[in-house]
């Protein structure tokens, strides 16, 4: 393999500290805005994060090993950044349409196969050039890698901190890119020379574009229906489709409600109200906008407390569907937009009845509220006889192996919790808890529907009588007693959220319905005892290796990469169990993270001239340490601890980053491989954390695995120090 220049010709035409400080901002907020539009256009969950990060990372490390193979003269930085920002808006555009290219309804679930196309296509064809410059800074640096590294993670913490914190929370992704193109103008026009006046206005003209086409633009995509509305929120686009019967409420692309919807509000508050009629008071935790209130407020004595986490979705409702019938700005209702976690925690008053009408646990944000954990936060709120309800989707007639596996978990994590818990059968089962009574005959649950005169539409004495039908109701009970041993779900072990991406998988037969099914069958020796065990031999064969080299050096840093993006994600789910989910938090988290990295890299770049491999081992014992104090974080209840933690890891690693590069490029210059390596190891965090490890390891055991990868390479480089001459 070709060894490359150390500098070039063209190297003296630009700003040293321009470049790579752009090249930080735009991989970063690219990065934030193609997992935004992914999770619009293909209704997100761990699974699609997993992937397009995980394509990201790997196209970043192989374009960096394939900048190395060739150096094209003719790229100069502006041309090449010019080249980067059309790419970036092509790439935009086509992931904005991609239901076309696979022929898909607005609003129609997307299976694995074009969610696996679409990522590999668009984050490779984006990230690969920007592994590319990464390697092209350092050439036109001089070779000064340790200068391209701290000044990218200075770019990229100031695009996490303006793209998470300033634009997303009040912009849509199109819009964000107009503001991050429009930016980053100026500076490229100054530093391109001749070409200043063009390159201001390609920007110009691209920044434009996706201010004014992003409306249009989303209403081509639901054609043929009518979109009537379109907000954005920090925590998702926000949709609504009018057709003559209905208005359907669309948050990413996935339906969040219809109003009007008897069926779905009838059923969310009823079964609930007969075991207590006489409530004075509820908590109703999400889905109220669909005619739950109202339905609710027909008992007359009962005062409602409403929780709603995102109030662009409340202030969108209140508006589309001004003068019906909501039950929002009746009296009895406090609506109160906040975390339903957080509430809980927060308010001192106890509940009748507490009635949760989320979506099934999609993804790892929903599935806070169907852990062990969450089922006790409950109880402590509900008064001595009170009584906690939900729904899970479900078949009458049929019940999939997938299907009760979910419910089997869930089910049996309620259990855990309350000591009397009944499950009515239908297309949704309702879930009832209590400490007290559940009322289960039917005459006795007929008698209080006429005694309160309810006015309803399908929650009729018929509906009842076929919901409690005995042979459902065994069939039901059956199928849950065939699951034996199901895995309770919890904060720190949440599987629920992995079965029902096996239940998503199961509607696209195929391969990763397969495939998925066979990851849930996995048992802990295939994904704790096997890895560490392959790893253990990797490192024997380097520590027996008696050839000097100092590319043994570089091992710490594929293990860096994995360690840090794999605790980065686990802190953040630990965080938002015990401290709810407040976007500018979690914002604050990844921008902490970043902003560590060019700490670290800073602290780095004043000790080069002395590094050596003593100082190798004196950062990855900092990382077997921060990985014991990481272990115990999960039941951390002050925001600071997970700050601090995160802020540790980025220091350590972008510190790694310059011990192992600076070592290696004694030996070596291949100004790519070390950032390959880091990035190879983040490839396979991101694929296999939210994914697979998390929900079937659970916290502790992942934390414990990350603890052993860094002791075991702790000793490896302890190993090729004194042991091997």
């Amino acid at each position: 393999m070709p060894v490359l220049r150390s500098g070039h010709r063209r190297g003296l035409e630009l700003n040293p500290v321009f470049w790579p400080c752009l090249l930080g901002f735009l991989a970063t907020s690219f990065q934030v805005l193609i997992l935004r539009e992914f999770e619009v256009r293909f209704q997100g969950n761990e699974l699609v994060y997993g992937l397009v990060l995980a394509f990201w990372l790997l196209g970043g490390g192989l374009g960096s090993l394939l900048a190395e193979k060739k150096f094209i003269g003719w790229l100069t930085p502006a041309r090449f950044y010019r080249g980067l920002i059309i790419i970036s808006a092509v790439l935009l555009l086509l992931l904005r349409f991609s239901r076309f290219f696979f022929a898909v309804l607005p609003g129609e679930l997307t299976g694995p196969g074009p969610l696996f196309l679409t990522a590999w296509f668009i984050a490779f064809a984006l990230s690969l050039p920007l592994g590319v410059l990464f390697v092209y800074n350092v050439l036109w640096q001089n070779g000064n890698l340790v200068a391209v590294y701290q000044l990218e993670s200075l770019g990229a913490a100031a695009g996490g901190l303006l793209v998470y914190l300033v634009l997303i929370p009040y912009l849509s992704s199109w819009q964000t890119a107009a503001v991050v193109i429009f930016l980053t103008g100026p500076g490229m026009a100054l530093a391109s020379g001749q070409k200043r006046f063009f390159t201001l206005a390609l920007v110009l003209l691209l920044a434009a574009g996706f201010w004014f086409g992003d409306g249009p633009a989303e209403k081509l995509y639901w054609q043929p229906f009518r979109l009537i509305e379109v907000r954005d929120s920090p925590y998702a686009r926000l949709q609504v489709i009018k057709t003559e019967e209905q208005v359907s409420f669309f948050s990413n692309s996935s339906i969040a409600f219809n109003f009007p919807d008897p069926a779905a509000a009838e059923e969310a508050v009823h079964f609930a109200f007969l075991q207590r009629p006489e409530a004075d008071r509820l908590l109703l935790l999400g889905g109220g906008l669909n005619g739950t209130l109202s339905q609710a407020l027909q008992y007359p004595q009962v005062k409602i407390d409403y929780v709603e986490l995102d109030p662009t979705l409340v202030e969108l409702a209140r508006k589309v569907l001004a003068g019906e019938p909501t039950g929002l700005d009746d009296p009895r209702v406090t609506i109160h937009l906040v975390d339903g976690r957080k509430f809980l925690r927060q308010t001192p008053g106890r509940y009748d009845l507490i009635i949760c009408n989320l979506p099934e646990p999609a993804t790892a944000q929903v599935n806070r509220f169907y852990t062990v954990e969450f089922f006790a936060a409950v109880r402590e709120k509900l008064s001595a006889d009170g009584v906690f309800s939900f729904l899970l989707p479900s078949s009458e007639t049929y019940l999939s192996p997938e299907r009760s596996l979910l419910l089997a978990s869930i089910f049996n994590s309620l259990k855990m919790v309350f000591p009397v818990v009944e499950i009515i059968p239908g297309d949704n089962n309702v879930l009832l808890a209590s400490t007290g009574r559940l009322e289960t005959d039917l005459e006795s649950l007929l008698a209080k529907y006429h005694l309160y005169h309810l006015q309803t539409v399908f929650f009729r004495p018929e509906f009842l009588r076929s919901r409690f039908h005995p042979l459902k109701r065994e069939y039901l009970r059956a199928s849950l007693e065939a699951i034996t041993n199901p895995s309770l779900n919890s904060d720190r072990s949440p599987v629920s959220y992995f079965y029902q991406t096996i239940v998503w998988s199961q509607q696209f037969p195929g391969w990763s319905s397969r495939w998925l099914g066979q990851l849930q069958q996995l048992k802990r020796w295939w994904l704790f005892d096997l890895p560490l065990a392959l790893f253990l031999l990797i490192l024997f064969i380097f520590t027996v290796y008696r050839r000097p080299t100092q590319a043994v050096f570089l091992i710490p840093l594929t293990v860096m990469g994995f360690t840090t993006i794999v605790a980065e994600v686990a802190l953040i789910l630990s965080f938002q169990s015990q401290l709810g989910l407040v976007y500018s938090r979690i914002s604050l988290l990844f921008t902490i993270f970043m902003a560590g990295l060019f700490l670290g890299s800073t602290l780095g770049r004043k000790l080069r001239a002395v590094l050596r491999a003593e100082h190798l081992v004196a950062v990855q014992t900092g990382f077997v340490v921060l990985l014991v104090l990481a272990r115990l974080a999960p039941g951390a209840s002050a925001a600071i601890v997970f700050y601090l933690l995160l802020l540790a890891m980025g220091c350590l690693g972008g510190f790694l980053f310059v011990v192992s590069n600076v070592i290696y490029l004694r030996y070596r210059l291949r100004y790519g491989l070390g950032y390959s390596l880091d990035l190879f190891g983040s490839f396979l965090g991101a694929l296999l954390a939210t994914s697979v490890l998390i929900p079937l390891l659970g916290l502790e055991l992942l934390f414990s695995l990350l603890l052993l990868l860094n002791s075991f390479c702790l000793l490896f480089i302890l190993g090729r120090l004194y042991l091997v001459k």
